[in-house]
């Protein structure tokens, strides 16, 4: 168990609680990234630290999340009188600026992909093209090669901003191909790119696409009458996500983690790797909830994206393995909750723009 019963144990405790808090939520997927699969098999067979399988500090640990989750709900309701001031600006910034980082980062992620720039650790880079992700490789799936061609093709789309919407359904007919052709071990990607493609249909390319030159934005626009559900299933997707992944892969598999963080040398502070972890994944598993009850969207999405700028750079990895979810969180931080009603269409769009 941790003393907090000093000054020096209570500033040493808060100060890793807040590096957990800034990296936690992008921890999940480097397991198979930044490990060898010789790397994660050799893990997986290490006994599991005592502080994840002991009843009474997962129990703490659990009433100690709750507490946190009903502070963090009772500052929400301070801070909203300020976020009501710089909603217009917000929100008209999700409409603009937000499509251009959410189109660019999907697709330098989707053509790095293809060609191989986005190789896992061991991997030497444009030798194995993979499906979005680093570990996906399709050189395991013989026949699939056609799935290359797609992706840069989705990525060229994507930059020029034409048929964004399109591109948008297209990007849920791969992930649903990586379900099928990767099984399970998509799981753990398919949210984080489902959203990101939700939210390309609801917004569009942005005043900066050609599809605002060409008219083709004003085509495929959802109905008001489910542009919200649609928005709401996208934050449910995102926070889905990053609840299973804390479970699935911290909880169950924290030797993966805990060898992550070793090998990036991140600062301890005094504590212990398996303590570190712990407080990540709580942290994980609270941020998901938040997302999934739509409650502290824009401070959560803003955690998100400082969790994937400062994981970067402690484990001297390149930002783009998230690239997927940078645009996303962006215009989760500016939106919030709901879309706004006065410039979620077209013709406002447009207008915005000017």
């Amino acid at each position: 168990m941790l003393s907090i019963r000093t000054p020096r144990a209570a500033i040493r405790t808060a100060s890793i609680s807040f590096g957990a808090i800034t990296i936690a939520t992008s921890a999940h997927a480097h397991e198979a990234w930044l490990l060898t699969p010789d790397e994660i098999v050799a893990l997986a067979m290490e006994p599991i630290p005592a502080i994840f399988t002991s009843y009474l500090v997962l129990g703490l640990a659990a009433v100690i999340g709750c507490i946190a989750t009903m502070a963090a709900l009772f500052v929400e309701e301070q801070v909203q009188p300020i976020e009501a001031r710089l909603e217009p600006a917000l929100q008209t910034a999700a409409f603009t600026v937000g499509p251009l980082v959410l189109r660019l980062g999907l697709a330098n992620m989707l053509a790095l992909a293809a060609t191989g720039g986005l190789p896992r650790h061991g991997t030497a880079m444009w030798t194995q093209p993979t499906l979005l992700v680093p570990d996906m490789q399709l050189s395991l799936v013989p026949g699939w090669d056609l799935l290359v061609p797609l992706q840069i093709g989705i990525a060229i789309l994507l930059v020029a901003g034409l048929f964004t919407r399109v591109i948008g359904a297209v990007l849920i007919g791969v992930v649903g191909i990586g379900l099928a052709v990767f099984g399970s071990k998509f799981m753990a990607y398919a949210p984080h790119f489902a959203a990101p493609a939700l939210v390309l249909i609801l917004v569009g390319g942005g005043p900066w696409a050609l599809d605002q030159i060409t008219g083709l934005s004003t085509r495929l626009t959802p109905r008001p009458a489910i542009r919200q559900a649609i928005w709401r299933l996208a934050q449910i997707l995102v926070g889905g996500g990053f609840v299973y992944l804390a479970v699935v892969y911290k909880l169950t598999q924290p030797t993966l983690l805990i060898a992550i963080l070793q090998h990036g040398e991140m600062p301890t502070f005094g504590l212990s790797y398996p303590v570190i972890a712990l407080i990540m994944t709580g942290v994980e598993i609270i941020c998901g909830a938040l997302l999934i009850a739509g409650r502290l969207i824009r401070p959560v999405s803003l955690v998100i994206i400082g969790a994937i700028t400062f994981l970067a750079v402690v484990l001297g990895e390149t930002p783009l393995f998230h690239a997927n979810l940078y645009g996303t969180m962006l215009i989760f931080a500016l939106a919030g909750r709901t879309l706004p009603a006065s410039i979620s269409g077209p013709t406002e769009l447009r207008r915005v723009a000017a």
